[in-house]
């Protein structure tokens, strides 16, 4: 078994980017995905730089904050992206918007990085991909650039791990979940996910997410690694995908 853990929503805030640091650089976390259009984004690129990490993905952003690209089809009447299901549902919205933000969230990685961090996968925050404009345009930037992209069973020609494992984040935050997962796949030859959103918690966090778990989810992930559960797996990055 081969197994990634990533960790969701980098640069969203300033401690859930700190948090995520001290997973990865902890061994709890492999990799990470990065929400670039957020005001801490440049924050998370300079600390990953700093802390030699490129285990980076694109957090595909269309739902929360500003986009990168002025953008009226996306944003509401203060520029603020439709949040969630108004987004994914919204009538506006074509093929080329979606194509265009997405792709100036991807260059910003690079261009902010100082050409040291390269995007290695892709995944969504929310649901981006049930909008057919936004999964197409998904789609064409990950064939663009033969990039691995987060399982969906709708993707078959994509590039992605053999299966996604999301019962653990928000809802059995505890080690035995993690225990029981390992057991029942480690002596599979697949490679999967982990889906986690861990960080720490500080005023501003709380002001940007109502998931406030997030430091419960880096503790457990700590404790996971350092107690060897995942003994016997292979753990690695998209990079090494």
């Amino acid at each position: 078994m081969k197994l990634i853990i990533n960790a969701d929503d980098f640069g969203l805030s300033k401690s859930i980017t700190d948090g995520i640091i001290s997973g990865i650089i902890g061994g709890g976390i492999t990799s990470t995905s990065i929400m670039a259009n957020m005001p801490y984004a440049k924050y998370a690129l300079e600390e990953a730089v700093k802390n030699n990490i490129n285990c980076i993905g694109l957090h595909v952003n269309l739902t929360v904050g500003k986009p990168i690209l002025k953008n009226e089809n996306l944003t509401d009447e203060n520029g603020v992206f439709y949040y969630n299901k108004s987004q994914i549902n919204n009538e506006k919205l074509t093929y080329q918007d979606a194509y265009n933000e997405i792709m100036a969230q991807f260059e910003f990685v690079t261009r902010e990085s100082g050409g040291q961090i390269k995007v290695d996968h892709i995944d969504t925050h929310h649901h981006l991909r049930e909008n057919s404009e936004i999964r197409r345009a998904i789609n064409d930037i990950c064939k663009k650039f033969d990039l691995p992209i987060r399982k969906d069973k709708n993707d078959s020609d994509l590039k992605s791990p053999d299966y996604l494992f999301h019962n653990f984040t928000i809802e059995n935050v505890n080690i035995e979940t993690l225990k029981s997962f390992v057991e029942a796949y480690k002596s599979t030859d697949k490679i999967f996910e982990i889906v986690t959103h861990p960080g720490y918690i500080d005023d501003y966090t709380k002001t940007v997410t109502s998931y406030l778990d997030r430091d419960k989810e880096l503790a457990v992930l700590k404790e996971a690694f350092a107690l060897g559960v995942y003994e016997g797996v292979q753990l690695i990055s998209y990079r090494e995908f």
